[in-house]
């Protein structure tokens, strides 16, 4: 049930059409979500120090 769903979900929202599957998916992700965590964390050093 669950990975009928699953393709279904990846079939209309076009993830399919555009040729990705899972890994390089989380291949695109990982670097953005380590740049918003480090910078996010930079950022809110700074802020802290300059309070």
């Amino acid at each position: 049930m669950g990975k009928k769903l699953l393709n279904l979900v990846k079939t209309r929202t076009g993830i399919y059409g555009l040729g990705f599957n899972r890994d390089s998916v989380v291949g695109l992700l990982l670097p953005i979500l380590f740049v918003l965590i480090v910078g996010g964390g930079l950022s809110l050093l700074v802020w802290l120090m300059n309070r």
